[in-house]
């Protein structure tokens, strides 16, 4: 695939520039609301109007395209665009590139078919399979712990124990938590260690990850300063926003683009005018308010459309990488639910080449499996497998000796054609095992 998936295959540069136009005037007639002074002195320097009783900035258009243009130059250039994250896709290149999920609080214990609470043990024992796995290149931090060692951990010292034990068991170092800049502080302190220096450490970070709007139009005081925090230590400062149509954006697939899309620009600007040269980047987990009553889906066909256009916009527009929203199906229990919810998220992923896989979560990312993750390895093999095509590479003088030697009638199960080139194409155990397991009674109830 040369070229980006098209939605409907009739969205082109004019369309993408429409969204763009729109999205400006957004943020010029509505504005965006910045909970940090410094962020609205550093826009009021460079020409925004700014209401300060609201906190809001009123963004020219061209304030906006001069800074994304200078920073699409710098990646168009020599620059790498660093994108550090938990729940969405990012580029990796031509290769699988799975990750784990982040942060689930709960556990699928598969010796009794059962959720729980996610132990230290857990947490260990999902990094170490991270490690072993070729497909896996990120391992992240798939649970969230409240005890080590028999206490209780405070809830903001979390993501120091999570890049501790991602430290001591693998070498595939990911992301973490940032939610304060006390937490960033460690955070670097152990990622330069384990990095060799800050220099190597800024060129390839980790025990990072991104923050969010509050949407519509509002970055509250956290993610201000962290945002500020990562620029000037010279770190990616990373914005996913969670739009749900029908609540915080609108409903519709245009206008929960153009709303997304002007939070995520208005950030980018805001921060290149606090830090010049700032590594910035975007990206979005979409989701669908139901308005029967049943909470927010992310696995609607409009919620995944909302994110693969994005990514396209950023791509196509910009030059720019974007998070693609892969995250969790919304299926509260494993089982073939599952399957296809992550089939199409996984296949809208690929569709715009975004191979970076998050996987291993369900119930909207509450509980973590490893018996997941690794089906759903199967699963992204099996679409780049059926995409990826095939060469004629036998058609020589060894195969019609095997046709002569089978010859009229005869099989194939025991030439050695077969036992050469024989791939199991079919379902893999682990899907079987995984899947089928509950069309059956469970386990604990066969006696």
């Amino acid at each position: 695939m040369d070229k980006l998936y098209t939605i409907n295959n009739a969205v082109g540069e004019k369309d993408l520039s429409t969204i763009h136009d729109y999205s400006c005037k957004i943020l010029k007639e509505v504005g965006m609301k910045f909970m940090s002074e410094e962020i609205l002195n550093s826009l009021e320097e460079n020409g925004a109007k700014v209401d300060r009783e609201k906190s809001v900035a009123f963004f020219p258009q061209k304030l906006i395209e001069e800074k994304l243009h200078k920073f699409s130059d710098e990646i168009k250039s020599t620059r790498s665009h660093i994108m550090i994250n938990g729940g969405v896709a990012f580029n990796v290149g031509d290769k699988i590139f799975c990750k784990f999920g982040s942060i689930a609080p709960r556990f699928f214990d598969w010796n009794s078919q059962s959720e729980r609470e996610a132990t230290e043990e857990d947490l260990v024992s999902a990094i170490r399979l991270g490690d072993a796995v070729e497909e896996i290149g990120m391992v992240g931090c798939p649970m969230y712990m409240k005890k080590i060692g028999g206490k209780s951990i405070d809830p903001n010292f979390t993501p120091i124990v999570n890049a501790m034990l991602l430290a001591k068991n693998t070498k595939k170092l990911g992301n973490s938590e940032v939610n304060s800049l006390k937490q960033l502080k460690y955070l670097m302190e152990m990622g330069i260690v384990l990095r060799g220096s800050l220099e190597e450490y800024r060129n390839n970070p980790l025990f990072l990850t991104a923050k969010e709007s509050i949407s519509p139009l509002l970055l509250d005081k956290n993610a201000c300063e962290v945002l500020i925090a990562l620029a000037k230590n010279g770190l990616p400062a990373t914005m996913i926003p969670m739009p749900i149509l029908g609540a915080g954006v609108p409903v519709t697939i245009s206008g929960a683009v153009v709303l997304t899309y002007a939070e995520i620009i208005a950030t980018m600007t805001a921060i290149r005018c606090v830090v010049p040269d700032a590594m910035v980047g975007g990206g979005s987990m979409a989701s669908y308010m139901d308005m029967s009553g049943r909470g927010i889906k992310f696995n609607v066909m409009d919620a995944i459309k909302v994110d693969m256009f994005l990514s396209q916009i950023f791509e196509e527009l910009h030059g720019l990488d974007y998070g693609y929203g892969i995250y969790s199906s919304d299926a509260k229990k494993l089982g073939s639910e599952v399957l296809v919810e992550r089939m199409f998220k996984i296949l809208g992923a690929f569709l715009v080449k975004k191979y970076n896989y998050v996987i291993g979560l369900y119930d909207q990312g509450m509980v973590f499996s490893p018996e997941l993750a690794l089906a759903e390895i199967e699963m992204t093999r099996a679409i780049h497998e059926l995409c990826r095509g095939f060469e004629l590479d036998d058609l020589n003088n060894d195969l019609l000796l095997e046709l002569k030697n089978v010859s009229h009638g005869g099989n194939f199960m025991a030439s050695m054609h077969t036992l050469n080139n024989f791939k199991n194409t079919m379902r893999l155990e682990i899907m079987e095992e995984v899947f089928d397991l509950f069309s059956v009674p469970s386990r604990s109830s066969i006696t």
